[in-house]
């Protein structure tokens, strides 16, 4: 490891440590272990909060693990919450939008929504598992060590009517990382 790279490492260390889990759950009689990060720094939401230069985006990261009794289950995941105000946007539907991430290098991750649909006039809430409709379940990890290691550039949200498109505000990035940070450090732990 370069000196770079640890420099890195200590910062994303020093920043996930202020970050912090709204959820860490593990239910023994079904198996499931549940991970979130919460999309805000403090106590009450703040315009300072949004990770996007251009509109109001709250980003936050997950983790579920459903264990079985041959084979565990993972979905690595990132929630977007966004205010917009604009009816015209239509809905944000479960297994139909996507969000699409693109990265410093220009790698595009596409995602699918996981989570339920939101029609909400004023603002949606969706999750996106980190991985094509369709795709693999092998590819959410690959994806979010690769979300761990480059910067987001911008997220695309493909609604039911149109595209909203989130370009990441350079201060914002190690922020959003420590999200991730803090999901594989706590993955790491027991439960």
């Amino acid at each position: 490891m370069n000196f770079k790279s640890l420099i890195v490492l200590l910062l994303l260390c020093n920043v996930a440590f202020a970050q912090s889990l709204i959820t860490n759950n593990f239910d023994k009689k079904t198996g499931i272990r549940t991970l979130a990060t919460k999309s805000i720094k403090g106590s009450e939401v703040t315009p300072d909060d949004t990770v996007a230069r251009n509109g109001m985006l709250f980003f936050s990261a997950g983790y579920q693990e459903i264990k079985g009794t041959d084979k565990s289950t993972e979905t690595y995941y990132i929630e977007l919450n966004m205010l917009h105000r604009e009816p015209a946007l239509g809905c944000v539907e479960n297994g139909k939008s996507r969000a699409e991430i693109t990265l410093a290098d220009d790698t595009v991750i596409d995602c699918i929504q996981i989570s339920d649909t939101d029609c909400d006039p004023v603002g949606f809430i969706a999750a996106f598992a980190l991985m094509p409709k369709g795709g693999k379940t092998d590819v959410m990890k690959q994806n979010f060590d690769k979300l761990m290691a480059t910067d987001i550039m911008k997220i695309k949200v493909y609604t039911s009517e149109t595209t909203i498109t989130f370009n990441i505000k350079t201060k914002s990035r190690p922020y959003i990382k420590s999200h991730l940070a803090l999901i594989s450090k706590t993955i790491a732990q027991p439960y």
